[in-house]
């Protein structure tokens, strides 16, 4: 069943990974609006892309490398308000890489796969979009440091280890932390997402913290507003 979100729907089907969490307070978190063009690596069914049409006027580009999503995401935004300004190429970063001009991106945004030397699932579209065999986070940190402008920024959701290990190797690219929320999935719980955001010249970190559901189970007011422009509830 398609996800509706105040301005735009989003339909999985056929999805390896489905709307979730994850992308959604990525996008809602993600210094976007004034950018004039932004990349999604790993679009998926578009959700991150869709997102940043909404709070932007950017040219939009998203890649992926599974034809089948990508046929998702382009009726996605073939349905959305912002079809003229969203493109999807089903193409690999490092494929991706060799056909732009360096500082191409004002921001680029990803909700990349993660999984290092784990056990993977049997399907494998499925496993492309959870372990980062085809897109390690080393070939990410580079890529990102050649395609963003001067003053651009990298923003990508990922578990709390995994994202201490991508700021030390996007460090050797030239790429530093600016900005780090910390994600809580229920009062009591320990963290399990970091939302991080990089440029190229180091600069002092804002550091904060989101709880997303309070000891009850219910939103907390906090993640409420950050949301508040997509979810229909909030």
């Amino acid at each position: 069943m398609p996800f509706r979100f105040k301005q735009f729907i989003v339909d999985d089907a056929g999805c390896p990974m489905k709307v979730g969490t994850d992308s959604v307070l990525l996008g809602a978190w993600a210094k976007l609006e004034n950018s004039r063009r932004i990349l999604d690596i790993g679009t998926g069914c578009g959700l991150l892309a869709l997102m940043a049409a909404q709070r932007s006027e950017a040219q939009i580009t998203a890649i992926d490398i599974d034809p089948v999503v990508v046929e998702t995401a382009m009726a996605n935004f073939g349905k959305s308000s912002w079809a003229d300004t969203l493109e999807a190429r089903c193409v690999s970063l490092q494929d991706f890489l060799t056909t732009q001009r360096d500082g191409s991106f004002d921001h680029i945004i990803s909700n990349p796969p993660f999984f290092i030397n784990s056990l993977k699932a049997p399907d494998p579209e499925r496993s492309n979009a959870r372990h980062n065999d085809l897109l390690p986070f080393e070939d990410l940190a580079f890529a990102s440091a050649k395609l963003l402008a001067p003053d651009g920024r990298l923003s990508l959701v990922l578990p709390v280890a995994e994202g201490y290990l991508f700021i030390d190797i996007a460090a050797k690219t030239g790429l530093f932390l600016v900005r780090k929320l910390t994600v809580i999935p229920k009062a009591g719980k320990e963290a399990n997402r970091l939302l991080l955001e990089f440029a190229r010249q180091q600069m002092p970190m804002e550091n904060s913290e989101l709880t997303i559901r309070n000891e009850s189970g219910e939103y907390t007011n906090e993640y409420k507003k950050l949301t508040s422009l997509f979810y229909l509830d909030f």
